[in-house]
């Protein structure tokens, strides 16, 4: 299948490297092109945010700059309290959990207003598989299907158990279909922070978003980023494929191959405020990283199974 690429949009190749832009060499002077005011990003920076009007402008080839016309943002809607209250009742989440907020050590908690590149990707899927053992419902109904290690093993366990229990033959069919999906697949732009970067085919709650003012970050630190809307796009594209391959998993007990055919268009840099959460489970660093605008969670560690 060749997927139809209309102008402004680029199509996924999965064999294509991530491009890696080298860092411009810095002028001996850069000036923000909305206020004036001087700027000084470090070497290797691609967008720069104006310590003075807040406006986003990237560093492009020889040092020249531009200022990015679509850059949004999303309030700070929850307080460190909530955020922590958010982190905790994830952590809890599920059947193989228990206490697990209450038996862990918290570490620091920072608020970030994170930068993003908003790339609206549309996915097509053709997959196929087989069905019929129940696993896929019980995967779907549990943990939205990201299921680990032991929990998985349990689950195959428990659908063969009711299976025999119900002295039923499993009827297993062969499942051969196609996945249609539209995402606004976030990135961060900032290299390097990978537990920043949304999982599970979250999104940013885009209805709320307002023209970016550097005022609204209520003093918390705004980030500038290092990574190009050009080196976005293509991680977009890996993102779809885990979504397409998650989707498909909900629709079949075990997935045979699958060909995944995204298209990105042209993004938006969206700067979101961010509750990253150090914690210890039983003297294991891990993390929660929380959407202080909707107050979930988009990413984090958790212990797979805790039952004491």
């Amino acid at each position: 299948m060749q997927a139809q690429v209309a102008p402004g949009q680029q199509a996924y190749n999965p064999q294509a490297p991530v491009q890696q832009i080298a860092p411009p060499p810095m002028p001996q002077s850069l000036k923000c092109n909305s206020c004036g005011a001087p700027l000084k990003p470090s070497a290797g920076l691609a967008l720069v945010v104006c310590a003075y009007c807040g406006a986003a402008t990237t560093i492009g080839a020889g040092g020249a700059a531009q200022v990015i016309q679509k850059h949004f943002m999303l309030a700070s809607t929850i307080g460190q309290e909530q955020a922590l209250t958010a982190g905790g009742q994830w952590l809890n989440k599920g059947l193989l959990r228990r206490k697990v907020a209450e038996t862990s050590d918290l570490g620091n908690t920072v608020l970030k207003f994170v930068p993003y590149w908003v790339v609206p990707t549309t996915v097509v899927a053709d997959y196929q598989g087989t069905r019929g053992t129940g696993v896929a419902q019980m995967r779907s109904e549990t943990t939205g299907g990201k299921i680990l290690g032991g929990a998985l093993f349990a689950l195959n366990a428990a659908a063969m158990a009711n299976q025999k229990n119900r002295n039923v033959q499993p009827q297993v069919t062969r499942v051969r279909d196609r996945i249609q999906i539209s995402k606004n697949i976030p990135v961060v732009a900032v290299r390097g922070y990978t537990k920043y970067q949304p999982e599970g085919g979250y999104e940013f709650n885009e209805a709320a978003k307002v023209n970016f003012d550097k005022r609204q970050s209520g003093g918390a630190e705004v980030m500038d980023g290092d990574v190009t809307e050009a080196e976005a796009k293509q991680l977009a594209g890996g993102q779809a494929q885990k979504i397409a391959e998650r989707e498909a998993k909900k629709r079949v007990d075990s997935l045979e191959s699958i060909q995944v055919y995204p298209t990105m268009a042209d993004g938006e840099l969206l700067h979101v405020p961010v509750f990253f959460v150090e914690y210890a489970h039983k003297g294991k660093a891990m993390f929660i990283a929380i959407d202080g605008n909707a107050g979930h969670v988009m990413n984090g560690e958790r212990p797979a199974v805790a039952l004491w």
